[in-house]
């Protein structure tokens, strides 16, 4: 293993019944790289970003995280060795604040007694999205109403909210207006 390669993948298979998906994959990400996966509808790149983050278990190869073996069984063990993910698919839960989901799973860090500070959760999402120069959401409002393009923008702040040393960005463009692209972007 190159000692540069933060994450190194050797040989990943992943089948779904008869379907290979990923067939002997091969792929590898340096500290500081950004890299991009193209190909058709099918190819098997959601697979492998799900089989990154933890959602899939693969069926035979290895991922290495900092040359370690690294087998993730959730996308909360993915997140604890600082990988974060934005699907394909919407993640936000509707019936519940734009604040809320940027914390989701996460919480406890807000609550006293077992009641959750609303009041230290927000600002704490607000200065997620002000260090990530996300555009503003209205953070006490409930998700379920909100455009496709904002719902992406909340889990995009969810998995920067973590610090992650490495982000995966599952086709997040297609819901992002140009403006919103570029600075992606940037």
């Amino acid at each position: 293993m190159n000692q540069e390669n933060m994450l190194e993948i050797r040989g990943l298979n992943k089948y779904f019944g008869p379907t290979h998906a990923n067939k002997n994959l091969n792929f590898s990400v340096k500290k500081g790289e950004i890299k991009g996966l193209i190909g058709e509808n099918g190819s098997g790149k959601s697979t492998l970003i799900s089989q990154i983050a933890g959602l899939y278990p693969s069926d035979s190869g290895e991922i290495l995280l900092d040359g370690k073996p690294y087998t993730p069984r959730s996308p909360i063990d993915a997140n604890e060795l600082g990988i974060s993910i934005v699907m394909q698919e919407l993640g936000v839960i509707g019936s519940l604040p734009a604040g809320v989901n940027v914390f989701l799973g996460r919480t406890r860090q807000f609550t006293k007694n077992g009641v959750v500070s609303l009041k230290a959760l927000n600002k704490a999402a607000a200065d997620v999205f002000e260090k990530w120069e996300l555009p503003k959401v209205p953070l006490n409002k409930l998700t379920d109403g909100m455009m496709i393009e904002t719902r992406k923008i909340i889990e995009l702040a969810r998995a920067l909210s973590v610090e992650p040393r490495l982000l995966l960005l599952d086709e997040i463009t297609q819901s992002l207006s140009m403006n919103n692209r570029n600075k992606l972007y940037e």
